[in-house]
């Protein structure tokens, strides 16, 4: 079985100083392929350095909501230039968050928004506009971050056309009333193992609800932490404090496995087929052995797996030393 990470934050300092480590443990795992997602300008370089190393990263870069404060005056001529410099990237992480609008200064400061605190929702739809409009002119893949505002952004959704190579909803938590409508726009659902908390129980039925076809597994690391029976790979950041592995994806996948009542090798076919229709085969090159993608895939054509190319990563690897295991 191959699996594929959705959705993860490779670059986070918070997973240590040689993120290229954990792609060769995810690589030993089976995990094949992975969108390493850019947050603001700052880590867009570090996104772009860890694709050119490892043909399995899939660059991303947006700008997510709560970083929209803190953007340059020419934030979006640098995004321009990060795709630009990769014609298989991604669009994200983008998207709008209500939530952090009522966290503390101290609290949103913490989590990265900067000394001004998160911009208001209107500067938020602002830039996500910009961004969509950037997706449908170079008809790229978007990866959205939506947080207590499924409102403004079904609005924003509806009121353009649809985006030429749809939306995947990260680490989905609206209901399930607004998944056929979702549908319909254009999204694939990515689920994350912080849906099997016990306390997230409720949304077995929305995943169950949510068409075979538009179904991907994601990490969301070093966020979004599994309870401690669906992580293989414990890790640490640099203060003690616990924080989601990628490697960790194989352990989520069968709780969802569980959660849906699916079989492990049907999902691991059905999330294969939809990440390479989703991400792949125009992102993955010309080059490298082929194999024809899982019954079923109806639209996948042949793809050019990254684990096929010569192992994980390539070029010169960083000297620093924080391993998979958190040692230092």
């Amino acid at each position: 079985m191959r699996w594929f990470d959705a959705h993860n934050h490779l670059q986070d300092p918070r997973l240590g100083n040689d993120p290229l480590e954990w792609v060769s443990a995810a690589a030993a795992r089976g995990i094949a392929g992975m969108v390493v997602h850019g947050t603001c300008e700052g880590d867009w370089p570090e996104v772009q350095r860890l694709a050119d190393l490892c043909p399995s990263v899939i660059p991303a870069f947006g700008l997510h909501p709560w970083r929209v404060s803190a953007r340059s005056l020419r934030w979006r001529d640098a995004l321009i230039e990060c795709l630009d410099s990769a014609p298989h990237a991604v669009l994200g992480e983008v998207g709008l968050d209500r939530w952090i609008l009522d966290q503390s200064l101290e609290r949103c400061v913490e989590l990265g928004t900067g000394p001004r605190g998160p911009a208001p929702l209107e500067f938020q739809l602002e830039v996500l506009d910009q961004e969509l409009v950037l997706a449908s002119e170079r008809g790229l893949p978007v990866t959205v971050h939506c947080l207590q505002a499924w409102g403004p952004l079904m609005d924003c959704l509806r009121g353009r056309p649809r985006l030429p190579r749809g939306f995947l909803l990260h680490s989905y938590g609206g209901s399930v009333e607004l998944v056929p409508e979702l549908v319909r726009l254009g999204a694939h659902f990515s689920i994350s193992g912080h849906s099997l908390h016990p306390r997230k129980a409720w949304q077995a039925e929305v995943f169950r609800a949510i068409p075979s076809d538009r179904l991907l597994i994601e990490t969301d690391a070093p966020d979004q932490l599994p309870p401690d029976d669906w992580v293989s790979h414990p890790a640490t950041d640099t203060r003690g404090r616990p924080v989601n592995s990628p490697v960790n994806l194989v352990r989520i996948a069968e709780g969802v496995s569980g959660l849906l009542g699916v079989p492990i090798e049907e999902l691991a076919a059905r999330c294969e087929a939809n990440w390479l229709r989703f991400f792949g085969p125009p992102f993955l090159g010309e080059t490298g052995s082929r194999v024809t993608a899982p019954a079923g895939s109806a639209g996948v054509a042949e793809a050019v797996l990254p684990s096929d190319r010569g192992g994980s990563c390539s070029g010169r690897r960083s000297e620093r030393s924080l391993g998979p295991d958190g040692s230092q």
